[in-house]
């Protein structure tokens, strides 16, 4: 049986691991898993990774020179780059904090300094070598900043994003064929049998000048990412990474990844690390919830009813968090459920106008409770944040079947709440209807 190397991944303080990895901040959320896999037809395995979750470092490098060459250089190129982001930390701190135009031009004057200060590391052991011997590798960095990713880039090694069920290659590859394509001379289908297609125009230690790619972007939660070396991405095709990220256990990913690149060749070594970026509350129990009186007061939906019966619901929510911007459920879309707001505010509008503003203990979507229902509104999050406590129907239901006297109650404090909230909604929705007919 052919030996393979499955979990070789560089962590804070060298421990070894696949995931998850969670981190939590006051923003955001995000897990991440990683693996490596020797391939099928290598004997060393050249890649080297960084997964540092709780400073939201994230790198993948994949080593050239050949055997211990090109895993001396990834190894090098991912300290390196992690000993002097470590050494001014602060500077993401600070950029995490406050993101104005100074802390941007510091970070990408830290990260530009981090990356060109391993290719010098890299150049001065080349230097040792023997004649006609080199070493080099790609690099691809993701560094989390509070909701800002910073992105640096050398290589073909790749960092990929999926989003709104959209998937985007946010690096772009510096090798011969690339450029190909941009200038026009291949199409993306010739570029896969084209020759040259492992040529590379860029990489640390190897070229004597670096022109290094550095993007900002802005995280949402549900957002996903991929980092890879070529040895996953040049068995991808874009379109099987929504297939491959619609998995629920995110354990299964690196593997899924893995397999997939063995089954079609596994030429190459094989290195991921993946992302998923959540709410700072998504996932978490009701029960959990700090219910002091301030909150458990303006619950409308709980009017009447003891501390002891309403936790027989609150055993059945899901606290969801949202922020600034981020649409809860837009015009046209079904709702899934029942939705009640903690704290923080969310607007109501139709077609872009203006209607009503949901407060601490308002909620909606009670029709779901009946069967499908189709909202006639968008909700969106105010720019402060949104925490929401949500019951499936399913649920919901089974609460009211199970305790007759107190789903009474409960169904009458949702009558009340309509009659005083529904008849002031219906007039400016029936005014924002004419409005737009004349």
């Amino acid at each position: 049986m052919e030996e393979r190397v499955n979990s070789r991944i560089i962590q804070p303080d060298d421990i070894a691991g696949t995931g998850p990895f969670v981190a939590t901040g006051s923003e955001l959320r995000f897990r991440a898993w990683g693996g490596t896999d020797l391939g099928r037809k290598r004997k060393e395995n050249e890649d080297c990774s960084l997964i540092d979750p709780v400073n939201g470092l994230f790198i993948v490098a994949d080593g050239m020179g050949g055997g211990e060459r090109g895993g001396e250089a990834s190894r090098m190129a991912v300290e390196s780059i992690r000993s002097t982001l470590f050494n001014d930390m602060d500077i993401l701190h600070n950029f995490s904090k406050e993101s104005t135009r100074e802390n941007y031009r510091e970070v990408q004057k830290l990260v530009h300094r981090a990356i060109l200060g391993s290719h010098t590391t890299i150049r001065m052991q080349t230097r040792s070598l023997p004649k006609g011997k080199y070493m080099g590798t790609t690099v691809t960095c993701l560094i989390i900043c509070g909701r800002i990713g910073v992105v640096a880039h050398v290589g073909d090694s790749r960092l990929y994003r999926v989003r709104d069920n959209q998937v985007r290659q946010l690096t772009r590859d510096h090798s011969l064929v690339a450029e190909r394509i941009r200038r026009g001379e291949l199409t993306p289908e010739q570029a896969k049998a084209a020759p040259g297609k492992n040529v590379l125009l860029q990489a640390l230690g190897v070229s004597p000048k670096i022109e290094l790619d550095i993007g900002f972007l802005t995280l949402e939660p549900g957002d996903q990412f991929l980092l890879c070396t070529d040895g996953l991405h040049n068995y991808l095709v874009e379109e099987e990474l929504m297939t491959v990220f619609q998995e629920k256990d995110g354990d299964r990913l690196i593997p899924r990844l893995i397999d997939s690149a063995n089954e079609r060749g596994g030429k190459d070594n094989i290195t991921a690390i993946t992302l998923r970026v959540e709410a700072p509350w998504d996932g978490v129990a009701a029960t959990q919830l700090d219910m002091g009186q301030d909150i458990f007061g303006s619950l409308r939906l709980f009017q009447n009813l003891d501390i002891n019966e309403s936790q027989l619901f609150l055993q059945a929510g899901e606290v969801k968090s949202y922020i600034g911007s981020e649409i809860i459920i837009e015009e046209e879309k079904e709702f899934p459920g029942l939705y009640m707001v903690l704290d923080g505010r969310a607007q109501v509008t139709r077609q872009s106008i203006w209607l009503a503003t949901y407060t601490p203990g308002c909620f909606f979507g009670e029709a779901a409770l009946l069967g499908p229902s189709i909202s006639t509104v968008t909700i969106r999050c105010e720019r402060e944040g949104l925490r929401i406590l949500f019951f499936s129907p399913e649920n919901f239901r089974q609460i009211l079947a199970d305790y007759p006297s107190i789903g009474q109650r409960v169904m009458w404090n949702i009558f009340q709440e309509l009659s005083a909230s529904q008849r002031d909604l219906i007039i400016r929705l029936t005014d924002s209807i004419r409005r737009r007919a004349s």
